[in-house]
């Protein structure tokens, strides 16, 4: 039943929303798929969350004060264990099954994308 839920809910879902621009989940139709097409797009988004991470800590170093360095590394620190635990939990509600993972994927996805956005509007816009 969750797996008919998920399926349908993937499909409704605009995944080219979780997708960088030329990469999308389209034509994936199992759950396989749709895992292995998420973890290559979240291993997209990781980079470059860790790359406009490096960015941001980089002009604070360089701009800010030592206390503003320290705030953004805690402030990283903390968001990395609540994203940990949000998606955990998302996993969860499958009660392990074959939808939790890309259930918790996806959220990691939709999760960096937003710290991504976050980090470019507090430390790079005005670059």
């Amino acid at each position: 039943m969750k797996e008919a839920f998920l399926l349908l809910t993937l499909l409704a879902f605009p995944i080219s929303s979780l997708a960088q621009e030329n990469e999308t989940c389209e034509g994936a139709m199992t759950t396989y798929d749709i895992s292995m097409c998420f973890s290559r797009i979240l291993k997209k988004v990781e980079r470059e969350l860790n790359s406009t991470y490096q960015r941001a800590l980089t002009l604070t170093q360089r701009d800010y004060t030592a206390r503003d360095v320290q705030n953004l590394r805690f402030a990283e620190r903390r968001w990395m264990a609540y994203r940990v635990a949000a998606c955990n939990a998302e996993y969860e509600l499958w009660g392990f099954g074959s939808g939790g993972p890309a259930a918790h994927t996806g959220c990691l996805i939709k999760i960096a994308k937003q710290r991504i956005a976050d980090l470019k509007e507090a430390y790079l816009m005005s670059r």
